[in-house]
């Protein structure tokens, strides 16, 4: 009678022990034992540490071939023909040389490649551009915890202000967009016989289409980075922007002399 009163309080124990047991075995971690030194792992799934990067480097015996830009991984094994040991790109592979896509500096990798603080917004902003071609073209493996991302994955403050950077460059992006919408680029052709010739039409300069023709205009003081002539809408006029010399205001061709080019 007592026996079979105490027996299932016993099995009950017995199991609870089982639980422990089996908790301890499936919760030791590898390389645990005694004289042997746990592998390096990710802090967070989709995060590679410099040490795991580095056996993507393409040297003999490595696991392939992975290039980092901006702190973001992407495995470029399909393009060995560029990436590969002795290829041209090879030096991008294994490290973050973010820089370099900018700088043209392909040959020996340093640290301060990863580094794009002293780079103008616009450059930047042309690193992202190059991402999204591999955003488009190779597998996406994930982050590289450091200069851009924590361990967890988590964007530093160093990414944050590139990403504020990247952003304010878009805006003047847009903003010159606008400009040129407003003030289009002429046609222009040179001739021998003839010299440099400027004209407005609905499809002028970019060969954007638009409603309005515009009339032909020159800045007031030159630059380089100006183009030799604008379209202007009829009434736009301004101290800056002026008929071209010996062309009447309402004509919509003029002959540009050569002080003026």
């Amino acid at each position: 009678m007592v026996l079979s009163y105490v027996a299932p309080y016993l099995r009950h124990i017995v199991v609870i022990g089982m639980a422990v047991v089996l908790f301890a075995v499936l919760s030791r971690e590898p390389g645990s034992e005694p004289g042997r030194e746990a592998p390096e792992v990710s802090t967070a799934e989709g995060v590679l540490t410099e040490r795991e990067l580095a056996q993507y480097d393409g040297t003999e015996g490595s696991k392939g071939l992975y290039l980092v830009i901006l702190g973001h991984v992407y495995d470029v094994q399909s393009g060995a023909k560029h990436y590969g040991p002795g290829e041209s790109y090879n030096m991008f592979v294994g490290h973050d040389a973010s820089r370099s896509f900018v700088s043209g500096d392909f040959e020996q990798y340093t640290p301060e490649m990863s580094d794009v603080s002293s780079l103008t917004d616009a450059e930047i902003r042309s690193i992202v551009k190059w991402k999204s071609f591999y955003d488009e073209t190779y597998p996406y493996v994930g982050k590289l915890a450091g200069r851009y991302f924590d361990a967890r994955g988590e964007p530093t403050e160093y990414s944050r202000v590139v990403q504020q950077r990247v952003a304010r460059a878009e805006a003047e992006e847009e903003a010159a967009a606008v400009r040129g919408e407003e003030l289009p680029t002429c046609n222009v052709e040179w001739k021998q016989e003839s010299g440099t010739r400027v004209w407005c039409t609905s499809r002028s300069g970019n060969g954007v289409e638009r409603g309005w023709v515009g009339r032909p205009r020159r800045y007031a003081e030159t630059s380089e980075k100006r183009p030799l002539c604008v379209c202007v809408r009829e009434g736009g006029d301004t101290e800056e922007l002026v008929p071209f010399d010996g062309c009447e205001p309402a004509s919509d061709s003029c002959f540009v002399k050569e002080e003026e080019k």
